[in-house]
């Protein structure tokens, strides 16, 4: 038995296939969906969804969402989406501390958040790439 599992964003469909397993990530923390998971709705963090298929993880780096997870379906709903591209390591760690820096550069509050969410994006992307 597999989970069905659905990634759509603004901009059309992003994933539609069937996997072993997904962890997504969660409002309060990183939630892990198998067969047989009971029924739920869940909001979703800037992060990295991974889907398993065929034994082999892949991730998606997502800009917030929502999940909704019933008789082994999964819907989720996502602000926009990052490739995670296997040679652009370095590149990324490269944005990551960039980010790092305007955040810590940024003095109003608009650019306190914008800062965060740029921050956020970059670690995602960084930690993602243990996963391909």
């Amino acid at each position: 038995m597999s989970l069905n599992i659905r990634v759509i964003a603004p901009d059309g469909l992003v994933w539609d296939t069937t996997a072993d397993g997904v962890v997504l990530p969660s409002l309060t923390g990183q939630l892990g969906i198998l067969t047989g998971h009971a029924p739920l709705i869940t909001s979703l963090e800037i992060g990295i969804l991974r889907i398993k298929v065929n034994s082999k993880w892949t991730p998606i780096i997502v800009l917030g969402g929502f999940a909704v997870i019933m008789n082994d379906e999964i819907q989720v709903l996502i602000s926009g989406v990052e490739e995670v591209v296997k040679e652009d390591y370095a590149k990324a760690k490269e944005i990551l501390a960039e980010a790092k820096k305007n955040l810590d550069l940024a003095k109003t509050t608009k650019e306190i958040i914008d800062a965060s969410q740029e921050l956020k994006i970059a670690s995602a992307k960084v930690k993602a790439f243990k996963f391909i």
